[in-house]
């Protein structure tokens, strides 16, 4: 089996192009998706490392219908939270999951 990153295509002159950061960023979500069920989602801290603007500080990535959705975290959960996006006619909630002992 040949191995080949698919993150950085390794062509003459190194360094990733966009084309490879968007099919990694695809790839990635797609992943995501098959991982999560429809509604569960998990805390992730974007401060340092996405701007993302200077009030969004954590991001629930979550699976519904499908598709991975990213919110803007309004509570304040701890980063690696597992949340369930409670939908309903305002949209997706969020319900963080009781963590086991």
């Amino acid at each position: 089996m040949q191995e080949v990153n698919y993150t950085n295509s390794g062509k003459e002159g190194g360094g990733q192009n966009p084309q490879d950061l968007i099919n990694a960023s695809l790839i990635f979500a797609r992943a995501l998706g098959l991982i999560l069920k429809d509604g569960e989602g998990i805390v992730v801290d974007v401060v340092g490392d996405i701007n993302l603007g200077e009030e969004v500080k954590k991001v629930i990535v979550f699976e519904h219908k499908d598709q991975v959705h990213i919110y803007k975290c309004e509570e304040d959960l701890v980063e690696g939270t597992a949340v369930n996006m409670d939908t309903n006619e305002k949209g997706p909630e969020t319900t963080e999951v009781a963590e086991e002992a």
